[in-house]
């Protein structure tokens, strides 16, 4: 069970916010734009324990409206879950509940309710089940042949027969999608108890707390949770827990005779004595403890870097690590084969099994390598079915821009507007020619590793390779208009600069795009073999796809002619590296020197006049 659809209405920052899902959502944007209050808003929905207050209302709503509510569609459910929320299966497979809190009658009532399919008939309608648990009202519908034949019907009977007639005659019905009425599965609050496991990491300053072993906290949850799956692969664990019960069931086992050697039956006889007046019989009942309990009342981690102490005694860096080794051994554990406790078939109601983990800024107190392996330790999680993993960051460790459908950036232009996100669900590189524009682009990464950067930036710039890359901010910074905000970004080729294009469209990320012209010399066009020469057309055509592909306000585009070499005075016949003979180049330059093509390029590239923000 994966979210594949989240809707916000009127929660903290957000006023109106629909997003798809993949099993790894990576939140980017400014902060105070509603990051965390999208992951809160997770929270609310399927955390029971979430506990609103007047300060989670949308400040800027409507009059007269004052509900909150948080919206999922879930989809990938397991057999499990198929038969948990049988009732709220959609025929696309799908699962969508609804948490709602309301003022009302001076304080929040908080509910759930999910979405039915309803067939177009008020009989089989189920929120209508109640009006038909009469004989005489149920034999003027279909539904007398799937009630019992005798005794008192009840709801519960309507409800069955309407679902036994719906399956039989599927193909002839028709259905409207609707939010029940009443509660989800029935009774309030019991549908949030079924709903996956959530666990929500913050970016807490202070971790002291969050890292002890308690239930009330993140570590402890998970931790708990891992001990508690291993404990039930692991038959000692089992022997134990049945040893534990045989003796409980002993001292509770009272026979006929009095028992001998039972201090329990002893204490028995020696308080009702005392309460003989009384006329009363006591029972002393001993109810075994659960031993998964064991783990969170007796247990502390301990780590020892030269000095042995818990793990709320070391540094934060290194109590953040501890929370994310054990993501990482949980995440080895998912390779192994699942338990065979499925095997007996679906429960009627069961807790789902999926786990949803949400982590503000995982990156905080790490460096950057253990950024690197912690992203590749959530992407790992994420691709487990099951699971599914949302993170909101400020480091490019954590972006792929391989991987852009998972990106949603979060921005909130103005109070009254709201948070507001912009993603790109859909294929991009479509196409004859899509599996090569997609391995152009994939294999950018390795020229460019940075290229994520893109998504934080006010604006970026997209230039054909590294030279350009490194003279623009070079000359900016002489120039005096450097802007740390606006990023440069290599594309590896003027081939792969429609790519960007159309990822930076597609985000309503301003754009500047700085490629050359490249035309076909009449010296040497008689010289030129004819693959050559066809190459050299190809790549003077993409001056007009650029042209045509980049739209205004959002982009703009400077084409140097004949190439930024030539416009720059940079020699091309230099032995060491174009970038390094291009720095060497204008580093002695006085900025009066640096050429007003050049110079115009540059105050292009980093002035934001003109561009969107």
């Amino acid at each position: 069970m994966r979210i594949r659809r989240l809707r916000i209405h009127n929660y903290r920052s957000i006023r109106d916010l629909e997003m798809e899902c993949l099993p790894l959502v990576t939140l980017l944007g400014p902060n105070n734009h509603g990051k965390s209050n999208l992951l809160a808003a997770l929270e609310f929905c399927l955390s029971t324990s979430a506990k609103p207050v007047e300060q989670d209302f949308f400040v800027n709503r409507g009059e007269g409206d004052n509900d909150f509510w948080v919206e999922i569609t879930f989809h990938e459910l397991t057999e499990q879950e198929k038969n948990t929320f049988k009732k709220y299966v959609q025929s696309d497979g799908t699962v969508c509940i609804r948490k709602t809190a309301r003022i009302q009658n001076g304080g929040i009532e908080v509910f759930y309710n999910g979405y039915v399919e309803q067939p177009d008939v008020e009989w089989l309608n189920s929120d209508k089940a109640g009006d038909y648990t009469s004989r005489e009202s149920v034999n003027q519908t279909p539904l007398k042949d799937f009630v019992p034949s005798s005794g008192r019907l009840t709801k519960a009977h309507i409800e069955e027969a309407q679902q036994k007639y719906i399956e039989k005659h599927r193909e002839e019905l028709t259905f409207s999608r609707v939010l029940e009425e009443g509660p989800l599965l029935g009774q309030k609050n019991v549908g949030g108890g079924v709903l996956p496991d959530f666990y929500l990491i913050p970016a807490v300053r202070d971790l002291t707390d969050e890292i002890k072993v308690k239930t009330t906290t993140t570590f402890g949850r998970l931790l708990n949770r891992a001990v508690r799956e291993m404990a039930e692969r692991d038959p000692r664990f089992n022997e134990a827990r049945q040893q534990l019960e045989e003796v409980v069931q002993a001292l509770n086992f009272r026979g006929d005779k009095e028992q001998e050697n039972n201090q329990l039956a002893d204490l028995e006889r020696s308080i009702e004595k005392e309460l003989r007046t009384w006329g009363v019989k006591v029972d002393i009942e001993v109810k075994p403890p659960e031993l998964e309990r064991l783990f969170e009342l007796g247990t502390d981690v301990h780590l020892n870097d030269g000095v042995k102490t818990t793990a709320d005694r070391k540094g934060h860096g290194l109590q953040r690590a501890m929370m994310f080794a054990l993501l990482r051994a949980w995440a080895k554990t998912l390779r192994e084969e699942r338990s065979s406790r499925d095997q007996e078939g679906p429960a009627p109601r069961k807790q789902s099994d999926s786990v949803i983990f949400a982590m503000e800024e995982p990156e905080l107190f790490l460096h950057p390598h253990a950024q690197r392996r912690l992203a590749m330790t959530l992407r790992e999680i994420a691709e487990t079915p099951g699971h599914q993993v949302f993170i909101c960051t400020h480091s490019t460790h954590f972006v792929d821009l391989e991987h852009y459908k998972e990106v949603a950036i979060i921005t909130k232009d103005s109070p009254e507007k709201g948070s507001c996100v912009r993603q790109c669900v859909k294929e991009l590189f479509e196409g004859d020619d899509t599996d090569e524009r997609k391995k152009r682009f994939h294999m950018a990464q390795w020229i460019n590793p940075d290229r994520g950067e893109m998504f934080f930036a006010k604006r970026v710039v997209f230039v054909e390779g590294e030279t350009e890359k490194v003279v623009l901010p070079y000359l900016a910074k002489k120039l005096g208009v450097f802007d740390p905000d606006i990023s440069i970004i290599d594309c590896g080729s003027k081939h792969n600069l429609p790519l960007y294009i159309a990822i930076a469209k597609a985000f309503e990320i301003p754009y500047l795009v700085i490629h050359d012209e490249d035309p076909l010399p009449d010296s040497i066009r008689e010289g030129l073999n004819e693959d050559k020469k066809k190459a050299m057309e190809r790549t003077l055509a993409l001056n007009d796809t650029i042209k045509n592909l980049v739209e205004t306000p959002l982009g703009r585009v400077e084409m140097l002619s004949p190439d930024f070499e030539t416009v720059s005075g940079v020699s091309k016949s230099k032995k060491k590296g174009k970038a390094l003979a291009a720095l060497d180049h204008f580093e002695a330059m006085d900025q009066s020197e640096i050429p007003a093509r050049l110079r115009k390029v540059v105050n292009a590239a980093f002035n934001v006049q003109g561009s969107k923000e």
